[in-house]
């Protein structure tokens, strides 16, 4: 099994260079063709969220009403780890695209967080 735990900036380069290979663009000559992919990729990523939700949603509806047949949260873990993993490919796409550090963005905002929250902090 290939060893993908590296950190996040190596990680969207492997699945960037994986896109490329297999036709998924992710530079263009013109900022309308740029959009439309942004476009396409926002959707994508709505769709796997939804997909998540989806799964929760029975797994809730599965506890709350014992007449409803749902998997348990255990059940359910892998098809919701599943969608979180195609979530964040949708994520590191937009990233790309936009020329996004999306690791230094998510530093910058947990340094942001922390500020934000540091009086929730015992």
């Amino acid at each position: 099994k290939e060893d993908l735990k590296v950190e996040l900036s190596a990680l969207i380069r492997r699945q960037i260079e994986r896109d490329r290979r297999r036709g998924f663009p992710v530079e263009f000559s013109t900022e309308g063709e740029q959009i439309q992919q942004l476009m396409r990729d926002l959707v994508g990523l709505l769709g796997e969220v939804g997909e998540f939700a989806n799964i929760l949603k029975k797994v809730e509806l599965g506890r709350t009403n014992p007449r409803y047949v749902a998997p348990s949260l255990a059940d359910a873990q892998s098809d919701l780890e599943e969608e979180l993993a195609d979530t964040a490919i949708y994520l590191f796409r937009l990233s790309e695209i936009l020329k996004v550090d999306l690791e230094e963005a998510i530093l910058t905002k947990i340094k942001a967080n922390d500020q934000r929250y540091k009086k929730l902090e015992g």
